[in-house]
């Protein structure tokens, strides 16, 4: 299955983050990216938002890594000004359950680059998924997203 999370550079900050799961996809703002102060401070372009994905897909890759049994990590990627988007992603027999979904929690609330945003968000509503597959093709996926944000 297809997992992705990708930067196609429009020179806007609108519309240019593209989360992909399988036949799912959304679009979001690379924006508060951008913003993040915790990467890169005196910038605000296309290259910052390149490293705060990355460091942003590095924390997924973290938190995912560090489940137990039946836990579950919210991988937030869609930072808005009155909500975020989430993946959450629960590890189930050995492989990963992921529901896609947006929660209340406003986008400035959350540094993207914070190792500590996984955990469950306020007001989470799935609303997409669920989708499976093994903990080894997310990992291998997410390193994909990382390449293509270098």
């Amino acid at each position: 299955m297809n997992l992705s999370l990708l930067f196609e550079d429009k020179e806007t900050g609108h519309d240019d983050l593209l989360l992909t799961v399988g036949d799912f996809s959304r679009r979001s703002d690379s924006y508060y990216l951008a913003l993040d102060q915790g990467v890169l401070p005196d910038q605000e372009d296309a290259m910052k938002v390149r490293a705060v994905l990355r460091v942003l897909l590095g924390n997924w890759r973290t938190a995912v890594a560090q489940l137990e049994k039946g836990a579950t990590a919210y991988l937030p990627y869609d930072f808005s000004d009155q909500c975020t988007a989430w993946l959450a992603c629960e590890l189930d027999d050995g492989e990963l359950l992921l529901r896609h979904g947006w929660a209340t929690v406003e986008g400035w609330a959350v540094l993207p680059s914070d190792s500590s945003a996984h955990i469950e968000p306020g007001g989470f509503h799935p609303d997409a998924g669920p989708w499976r597959l093994s903990v080894a093709q997310f990992m291998d996926a997410i390193a994909r997203s990382i390449e293509a944000a270098a």
